[in-house]
This record gives C-alpha cells, sequence and structure tokens, in this order.
C-alpha cells in the first residue's frame, strides 16, 4: 500500500493507492480476502465519524468531540485510489514490525 499525507489550512489529507497484485506477504491475507474480494469499476464516496483531536486522552467524551472523515476515490478492476479529508480528527501512525 501507498500512502502520502499532507496538512493543508488545517486539513489533513491522505492519498492512497492500491494495485491488486502487488507483492505479498502473510501479513496482506486479509487483503486479499477483503479488499480485492470483487471486481469493480467506478466510483465511490463515503463519510465517517472520527474521534476528534480535542480532548483524546479522555475517553468518556469521544462522543462529544466526534468529527467528519470524507473519502473519495475510484475503483478499476485491478487498481484504487481514494482521498480521505478530515479536519480536526485524531489519526494513530502504526510501526511496521521489523523482521
Amino acid at each position: 500500500m501507498s500512502s502520502t499525507k499532507k496538512s493543508i489550512l488545517g486539513m489533513e489529507f491522505v492519498f492512497v493507492y492500491r494495485y491488486r497484485f502487488q507483492k505479498k506477504d502473510e501479513d496482506r491475507l486479509l487483503d486479499a480476502h477483503t479488499l480485492w474480494r470483487e471486481w469493480k469499476l467506478g466510483f465511490f464516496f463515503n463519510r465517517h465519524k472520527i474521534v476528534g483531536k480535542r480532548n483524546f486522552n479522555k475517553p468518556k467524551e469521544w462522543t462529544n468531540n466526534l468529527v467528519n472523515m470524507y473519502t473519495v476515490g475510484v475503483d478499476l478492476l485491478i487498481w484504487k485510489m481514494w482521498v480521505t479529508i478530515n479536519k480536526g480528527g485524531m489519526t494513530l501512525e502504526l510501526k511496521d514490525k521489523k523482521k
């Protein structure tokens, strides 16, 4: 998976593109059964609620601190590309474990 994160005017943009026949390893077994299960052609749009950065350390207040995250993308059978946009949403970085 290839992704790029940019922050512009307080908004966070994440650009992602995937290719069906990328080099696979044992950690990508789930992707083969979820992301590439169907052959699709078209555009998509989704809106999700995510936890905001404000008061993130207080989990009891998360329901009062939800922000919108929008996803716009395109499916082209063997290639997918999407952009997620949010303002004030909390994102956590995951480190890949080294083998």
